[in-house]
């Protein structure tokens, strides 16, 4: 019975074909984890926002060697931040909601020409808010580094932890698994350095201080910002790079 005799090879073969179709589709889903921030949105959609940098930087030629930070909306909304940090010579590049892809996209338009000494980095809450594992957060913070290592190649970068909102509380685990991997990534590179700004975000009682967020509970009150300033400003000072305030005057940008 040719048939029957046939009849388990014909099942191999469709066990094959499902094994296949399964493990095709096991791919797709990884890459479609891997690009869910480009597909929610475009990463041009902060342009206007570059082109603005851009036109800000032909009007007016900053000396090589400040300190950049460059990130999402915690560094758009921070006003004052060349004023509470002039004595390291910053120059705020933070856009929109951005996510480290758009940072990445960007990278070159806005770190290339300043040839900073130093770059202050804080990305990656949006893009665990939009799906992003802390595994991919990592992934493409290494694509930044790589990127800077390129464009500005004596360049330090300052990791700043992903700190939670309490809007974002649900998400805690990624962020600490984030926060965790470039933890340990930062120390295979001596020129990468972490700021953790966590603990100066809770109580006693290991609470998020209510104080620091606005109404939305997602962004920070001017609190939040000067609990982050001696924070930032002892792990920069370790690394005195940045030319001494003295040298020029801070320039409003």
């Amino acid at each position: 019975m040719p048939f029957a005799d046939g009849a388990p090879f014909y099942g191999n073969v469709l066990g094959m074909k499902n094994f296949l179709i399964a493990l095709a589709i096991l791919f797709a889903q990884s890459a479609l984890n891997s690009t869910v921030a480009s597909e929610t949105h475009s990463l041009d959609r902060f342009e206007n926002e570059i082109r603005a940098y851009e036109q800000k930087d032909q009007r007016n030629q900053l000396p090589a060697g400040r300190t950049v930070f460059i990130g999402s909306s915690t560094f758009t909304r921070w006003k004052t931040l060349e004023n509470d940090l002039s004595d390291l010579q910053p120059i705020n590049r933070g856009f929109g909601g951005s996510t480290i892809p758009e940072i990445n996209h960007y990278e070159t338009r806005l770190i290339a020409p300043l040839k900073p000494s130093r770059i202050v980095f804080y990305a990656g809450t949006n893009d665990i808010a939009e799906g992003h594992s802390g595994e991919q957060v990592c992934r493409d913070f290494k694509q930044f580094v790589k990127a800077v290592h390129r464009d500005a190649p004596d360049a330090e970068i300052y990791f700043i932890s992903m700190s939670v909102a309490p809007s974002r509380l649900s998400m805690q685990a990624q962020f600490d698994r984030g926060n965790t991997l470039i933890g340990d990534y930062v120390k295979t590179d001596s020129k990468l350095h972490f700021i953790d700004v966590r603990s100066v975000m809770r109580d006693e009682k290991n609470q998020l201080k209510a104080a620091y967020f606005g109404p939305d509970q997602l962004h920070m009150t001017p609190a939040g910002y000067k609990a982050w300033i001696p924070v930032i400003r002892k792990a920069l000072v370790k690394n005195p790079k940045t030319p001494a305030a003295s040298a020029s005057p801070v320039l409003q940008h």
